[in-house]
């Protein structure tokens, strides 16, 4: 697949996904280094465990196991020593390194029994989580739906702190969704984006006619979080683009997962079923997103979008919080990484809604 730039970047020749660079920034650099090569002992645990549950013959796994364990501590360890060898270098590329080494190593998708779990152990939830939402007073729901994403945002395997309380099973949606910071929040443009919404609802009309909506983490996160408000935006006449990763990558959910679990979706709220939602692949396969190469497929469907959504901490604050589009846009996310809640001053699951 040929990709190109996202069709709403404002000017795609000035447009990075991440203005962290890792060859100049040494604190970043050891962090985010010594950050990967612990946490790929987490992914390698969990392509062992689906090994296992598959039969697979255990001492070739554990070979390629241990392989791809050795090639990524000696090419990160390599890159820390020799930053200036590598060309420009952010936590994008270091996405893409990790993707690569475990695809080259055999291991596609360790993340895919996890998210059936995850996905399998709320999907009976979204009714209630709809019907809480439509209780409420109208000028209540936006909130509601916007504190949902947030909340279902703390599903992320992509997180150290995060990814231990998921792997333990002690997370949970509501008390999550109870206890978020009050505002103001880390970045609070709620009232701006809430006006927005309000003023052109005021004017007989879809707030916004088409919202492309990048959607992130399997389980609470897609199906608590991210659904309820592509509901609400769509049942007020919003076009929906839900546009996910091409490829696999820690618990993200793919296109091909969406497509999978769509008729359940639909089961078990069919409320969903008449509104206008459609899948479609970015082109792309890592927690971050890079809008300088999307697919074709995409840019045809977001022509005529007025709204774009970055839900994530990947998507939406490590890459593209200030991005700059032709169009209304907002970054949902909460901050599940120290270092990244001090770059941006502020601490362990602060929220951001950033709307331009």
């Amino acid at each position: 697949m040929k990709l190109e730039p996202f069709i709403k970047l404002r000017d795609p020749a000035t447009y990075q996904a991440c203005r962290w660079d890792m060859r100049v920034d040494h604190e970043a650099r050891t962090y985010w280094v010594e950050f990967f090569k612990r946490h790929v002992v987490t992914i390698l645990d969990l392509a062992l465990e689906m090994a296992t549950v598959r039969g697979q013959d255990m001492l070739e796994v554990e070979a390629r196991v241990k392989a791809c364990r050795a090639e990524f501590i000696e090419t990160y360890d390599r890159f820390d020593r020799q930053p200036q060898g590598s060309g420009r270098v952010t936590m994008l590329t270091l996405d893409e390194w990790r993707d690569a080494m475990l695809r080259k190593h055999g291991f596609a998708d360790p993340f895919e029994d996890l998210k059936h779990r995850e996905n399998e152990k709320v999907i009976h939830l979204l009714p209630a989580v709809c019907r809480q939402i439509d209780a409420l007073d109208a000028d209540d729901q936006f909130r509601a739906v916007i504190e949902g994403v947030f909340a279902g945002n703390i599903f992320d395997m992509g997180a150290a702190g995060s990814a231990t309380l998921l792997l333990d099973g002690k997370l949970d949606f509501f008390t999550t969704r109870a206890r978020l910071p009050a505002r103001p929040w880390l970045i609070d443009d709620f009232d701006q984006f809430s006006a927005r919404a309000a003023s052109r609802a005021a004017a007989d009309r879809a707030a916004w006619r088409k919202c492309v909506f990048f959607v992130d983490n399997a389980g609470a996160d897609f199906l608590l979080g991210a659904i309820p408000l592509m509901r609400w935006l769509a049942q007020r006449g919003t076009s929906i683009i839900l546009a996910a990763n091409e490829r696999p990558t820690l618990n993200d959910m793919t296109v091909y997962d969406v497509r999978r679990w769509w008729p359940r979706v639909l089961e078990v709220e069919p409320s969903i079923a008449s509104l206008p939602i459609t899948i479609i692949s970015t082109g792309t396969g890592e927690p971050l997103i890079d809008l300088a190469g999307v697919s074709p497929e995409l840019n045809e469907a977001a022509r005529d979008a007025d709204l774009i959504i970055l839900e994530g901490m990947g998507r939406g604050v490590e890459s593209n919080l200030d991005a700059a589009f032709s169009c209304d846009a907002v970054n949902l996310a909460m901050i599940k990484d120290t270092m990244i809640a001090r770059r941006l001053n502020g601490k362990l699951y602060d929220v951001v809604c950033r709307f331009r």
